[in-house]
Formats: structure tokens, C-alpha cells, sequence
């Protein structure tokens, strides 16, 4: 986030009103859902923030990634903390950070640029139920060229489920660290990360890609609003581009579907091309409204 608005700012987290998450049929089948904000930390991310600066790798221009940056193709990755061009499904650990689920499907190729999805999960999950079944079935495309990343926020499940987590505002730098970590071990364009984010993913999410808009070519979020970035001080205005949003939410969720429109009136007239997937449902997200969201942000690169 920019470092001119680093102070670390007082929440008040009662009048926050964050809903755990449900899943539908043919999306988060027994996965996450979402909801709570971090009752332990308040305030902007970290203690410096979230650093500001585009996405890492190459400042592209015209190339193979249609601006998207030019990837820096081959076997070669020496800044590699993990295994280089490792396919399949990796449960990874950061150092001093957040683990994490990397997946880049069996036809990635290490002589092609790829585009990372950064999955936020929703309440008491681990990114992995909204990774296997909302993302994979894109990313399994051989034409989407995707590598996918799925953290796991800090605090614990409240369900106390240990294979469950809830995110917290110091795990957003962590998670921009990732992407960093991510890009030195794929074949990337770095100017093709989208968010994406789910209730509680999509409410820090939301915090995350508003305060470093630089850094994610789009921002596809479900379930949530931005309540929780304009307490931070991140109105949609706020943002450093015209980043792309991509929403869904049901018309019956319990987080009101009226907040909503109010963010995409105040992305539209802050410039910004926001997308609004309604459905007549409550708090669900299915694949084939992920998919929509793909493919409304996948031609988007970021500054």
C-alpha cells in the first residue's frame, strides 16, 4: 500500500458486520466459508503497510504476454526458494510466514508465460476447497495458462478445525511477499496477477488489491464489499489504476447486496470497469460464475 498512508489506523470491529460463508452445490462442496475480521491486530496491514511497486519480474511493454511483461522463460530460476516449474498440487510453508498451496496443472510449460490467481479463502478454510473447486478446472485448461497460489491466513478456525485458518491484516504483506516467491519459481508475465477472494477473502481482499492496486492486474472478489477497506482508509478511489473489479453476490446474501451496489457505483465514477455478477441467491459462489470472472479479467494487465 502506499507508504504516504502507513499509519497504523484503530478499527472499530463491531460495526463491521462480516458473515461467515456457505457453499453451493457445484462450488465449495464441505469448503471454507468466510467471515470475521481480525479481533487481534487492527489497522493497516503490517506496521509499514503493504509496500507499494508493480508485480515482479520484468517491466514489460509489447510482447509475448500482449503487455502483460515478458516472462523470463527456460529452466533457469535461481531466485527459486521452492522447487522450480513444479507441477501438480504443492502444500507449501514461507519462511517466518504463511503456508500455502501452489498449483500449476501437468501442460505448464516453462517456455510459456502464465498468469497467477492469488486465491484468499473464506472462513475456517485453507484456500484449498475453493482452489480444487472453483480455480483447477480453469487453470486444468491448456489454454488459460495459469499458475495458482492459495495462502493460508494466520489466525485459527474458529470452528476448531486445525486444518482451518481465518486471515488477519499483518498476512496481507506476507501474501504480496508470496507472489514475489511465487514468480521466481514459474514462468510468469508480471503483469498478470488477479485476486481473488471469496466473504472473508474477498472483504481483506478488497483491503489488499485497493492499498496495492500496482501489483494485481484485477480483482475478482464474491460475497463481500469494501466495509472493510474503507475502514482501513482504501475507498475504491483510493486505488493507484483503474484496476478491473469482477463481483459476485447473490441478491439474498446476508452481506447486503446493497453495499455492493454502492462499490460499484464509487468504482465507476472513480474511472474503473466493475463487473457485477448478480444471481438470485444468498452467500455462494458456483465455478461457473468464477469462470465469468476469469474471463472478464484475463486479458488485463497491471501498470
Amino acid at each position: 500500500m502506499r507508504s504516504s498512508s502507513l499509519e497504523r489506523a484503530s478499527i472499530v470491529l463491531a460495526t463491521l458486520a462480516l458473515f461467515a460463508c456457505s457453499s453451493d452445490d457445484a462450488s465449495l462442496v464441505g469448503g471454507g466459508s468466510s467471515s470475521g475480521v481480525d479481533s487481534g491486530s487492527g489497522g493497516l496491514p503490517g506496521d509499514g503497510g503493504v509496500e507499494d511497486g508493480s508485480s515482479s519480474g520484468t517491466d514489460g511493454g509489447p510482447g509475448p504476454g500482449k503487455d502483460g511483461g515478458t516472462p523470463a522463460t527456460g529452466s533457469s530460476k535461481p531466485n527459486c526458494k521452492y522447487t522450480a516449474h513444479k507441477t501438480g498440487m504443492s502444500s507449501l510453508q514461507q519462511a517466518g510466514g504463511l503456508s500455502f498451496t501452489v498449483y500449476a496443472p501437468t501442460s505448464y510449460d516453462p517456455q510459456v508465460g502464465h498468469t497467477v490467481v492469488v486465491l484468499m479463502h473464506g472462513q475456517d478454510s485453507n484456500g484449498v476447497p475453493e482452489l480444487t473447486s472453483l480455480w483447477k478446472p480453469i487453470a486444468d485448461d491448456p489454454a488459460a495458462h495459469l499458475v495458482l497460489v492459495a495462502p493460508k491466513g494466520s489466525r485459527p478456525a474458529t470452528n476448531g478445525d486445525a486444518t482451518g485458518a481465518n486471515w488477519a491484516t499483518a498476512d496481507l504483506d506476507k501474501v504480496l511477499a508470496l507472489m514475489t516467491e511465487v514468480d521466481d519459481c514459474y514462468d510468469v508475465f508480471p503483469k498478470k496477477h488477479i485476486l481473488w477472494g471469496f466473504s472473508e477473502g474477498g472483504f481483506y481482499g478488497y483491503l489488499l488489491g485497493i492499498g496495492a492496486a500496482d501489483r494485481f492486474s484485477g480483482l475478482a472478489m464474491g460475497g463481500a464489499n469494501t466495509s472493510f477497506a474503507r475502514q482501513n482508509g482504501y475507498p475504491p478511489s483510493s486505488a493507484t489504476w483503474k484496476i478491473p473489479v469482477s463481483d459476485v453476490h447473490g441478491t439474498t446474501d446476508f452481506n447486503a447486496i446493497s453495499l455492493t451496489y454502492q462499490d460499484k457505483a464509487d468504482f465507476l465514477a472513480a474511472g474503473h470497469v466493475f463487473t457485477l455478477h448478480e444471481h438470485p441467491g444468498g452467500h455462494t459462489i458456483s465455478a461457473a460464475q468464477v469462470r465469468s470472472q476469469y474471463d472478464d479479467l484475463a486479458a488485463s494487465n497491471s501498470p
